[in-house]
């Protein structure tokens, strides 16, 4: 079901006939303007959350990668025990790095289909507008057609009036001259 449909069936569900369809609509508009407004807040929030997850990734990536080159350090000058150290802090940073990597795999898919579904809401929004903007255009159409037929109407009666006017003159005209005539 398409956006007209379902504002068409908002119109005659929920407005009472006496309603301007001009100010459902512009209600509508607001509404839905309120609702994009938070869903943008949840759109910022989880990329925010992503973002911040991905952060926390990267920071085990690099520490495990400086853990495994101070084993490696470790190794090469034969302190078995501090290599083993250094591997076990890298094992512990790859093993949570690990964990973390899908959840922040889920909240990247999350937030990019919470950014679709904005975008999509947006232009949705923005078929309202225009066909608010359409409707006003159609009232300020009417509204001229109006007053031209309006003006057509006066000119034609004030037409209509001064041919009354000449016939009753030519009628009135007519009665005096066979009057005046004689008998």
């Amino acid at each position: 079901m398409g956006l007209f449909d379902r504002m068409r069936d908002l119109f005659r569900a929920n407005t009472p006939q006496e309603d301007h369809p001009m100010q459902v609509l512009s209600a509508f508009i607001e509404s839905y303007s309120e609702k994009l407004r938070e869903l943008a807040v949840s759109v910022n929030r989880s990329e925010s959350e992503w973002l911040l997850q991905k952060g926390k990734m990267n920071l085990y990536l690099v520490n495990s990668a400086m853990y495994r080159e101070k084993a490696d350090q470790e190794a090469r000058l034969g302190n078995a025990d501090m290599a083993k150290h250094w591997l076990v802090q890298t094992h512990s940073q790859e093993s949570i790095l690990a964990k973390l990597e899908p959840e922040v795999e889920k909240l990247q898919q999350t937030t990019e289909q919470l950014k679709d579904t904005l975008a999509q809401l947006e232009n949705k929004l923005q078929t309202a507008k225009e066909m608010r903007q359409q409707f006003m255009f159609r009232i300020n159409a009417s509204d001229s057609q109006i007053q031209m037929n309006t003006a057509l109407n006066e000119m034609l009666s004030s037409s209509a009036l001064e041919r009354v006017k000449e016939e009753t003159f030519l009628a009135e005209a007519k009665a005096e001259l066979m009057q005046s005539r004689p008998k």
